[in-house]
């Protein structure tokens, strides 16, 4: 996408630029604090307010009444945005460029929503074009061939899902399973059309959240207030560190600079050192934090607040780690998910809605 978008930084607006491709702007409702229209209200003090960044809303099918949404991600070898679409019975592909949806169903559905993200397909990841999803409903690994878009195999789960990764260093899928306090790993089989079959349970307490380092054949769970890291090799946990979390959820990792960032539910976002787990910085970046994305070409996290109805842009300084905030953006109340699809471009999740909304990052 070639949408507008305005380079700010923390307190002066720069000039807007704006584009005459083929796909919708952002809709600015032209108040004070949009970035390309500032008008004239000033500061006195404290944290400036979210900005208004803009939205193009991209609604999935069978939106109504809602989605509960979990993980988003995004797949830059199908160059889609992978969106298990909860109590919809449908996992979505979405493509960042045209905006549309398109559904593979099979997944346990219900008609009605009543703000549970924990129905239904909720996790996803993507590994040599194959989509491995979770549906915590059935307890099952689905395999999705990614080019032609249809279910080709499943596994049962040994127990409720949480989140799902693709495991490249070993060519395994990682299944966190937090109720009964392991990860289930699958070896893959020869072709993606036989299923998936369960190997062995790594014992890992209260484990999560999932992000996988292939650089350093590494792997980092969060429990309540600690972060594990773990050799995906050895399948073995080499490390225990406290992360400044009473709950801890979001997590990403920065293979190149060797950060892990973990965001707690009451508001810190903390960066750690991967080889050590020593506390690189924190910052406080709203409330009732949930997911977070990472993108490692600009060092920025994206984290939103689903009851600040704003998103934090978190920039990590390159040579320390240490993260400031640029700044926030208005996003919609319940939004507690973000995907990076790269070149500053966003979708944030509506539950309410049913919907992704696409944000271009202003700072």
């Amino acid at each position: 996408m070639r949408l507008a978008f305005c380079a700010l930084v923390p307190v002066a607006v720069a000039a807007c630029s704006s584009s005459s491709g083929p796909y919708a702007e952002p809709i600015i409702n032209k108040q004070a604090d949009d970035p390309c229209d500032p008008g004239s209200v000033g500061t006195s003090g404290g944290s400036l307010p979210p900005v208004d960044a803009g939205s193009v809303p991209v609604t999935l099918p069978g939106a109504s009444p809602g989605i509960g949404f979990d993980d988003v991600r995004f797949s830059a070898t199908l160059s889609q945005i992978l969106v298990p679409a909860g109590r919809t019975g449908n996992f979505d592909f979405v493509d960042p460029s045209a905006e549309v949806a398109a559904p593979v169903g099979g997944f346990a559905s219900s008609p009605t929503y009543s703000g549970d993200d924990s129905f239904g397909v909720t996790s996803a990841d993507e590994g040599g074009g194959v989509v491995y999803a979770t549906d915590r409903t059935n307890k099952t690994l689905t395999v999705i061939d990614g080019k032609q878009r249809k279910v080709v195999a499943s596994a049962m789960l040994a127990a409720t899902p949480g989140y799902v990764r693709y495991v490249a260093p070993t060519n395994e899928v990682w299944v966190t399973e937090p109720a009964s306090n392991q990860i289930e790993i699958f070896a893959l089989p020869m072709t993606e059309a036989m299923p998936p079959k369960s190997s062995t349970v790594l014992s890992v307490p209260a484990a999560e959240s999932l992000a996988i380092d292939p650089t350093s054949s590494m792997a980092f769970t969060n429990g309540a207030s600690s972060t594990y890291a773990i050799d995906v090799s050895k399948r073995m946990v080499s490390g225990t560190w406290p992360n400044g979390c009473k709950t801890a959820h979001g997590l990403a990792v920065d293979s190149a600079h060797g950060w892990v960032m973990i965001a707690c539910e009451a508001g810190l976002v903390s960066v750690l050192d991967e080889k050590t787990g020593k506390t690189i910085g924190g910052v406080t970046a709203g409330a009732s934090l949930d997911q977070v994305s990472y993108d490692p070409t600009t060092l920025r996290l994206y984290v939103p607040s689903p009851t600040a109805a704003a998103m934090a842009v978190v920039h990590l300084d390159p040579k320390s780690g240490m993260p400031t905030i640029l700044g926030s953006v208005d996003t919609t109340k319940g939004a507690h998910c973000v995907v990076a699809a790269g070149a500053r471009e966003l979708f944030v999740c509506a539950p309410a809605a049913g919907q992704l909304l696409f944000v271009n990052d202003p700072f």
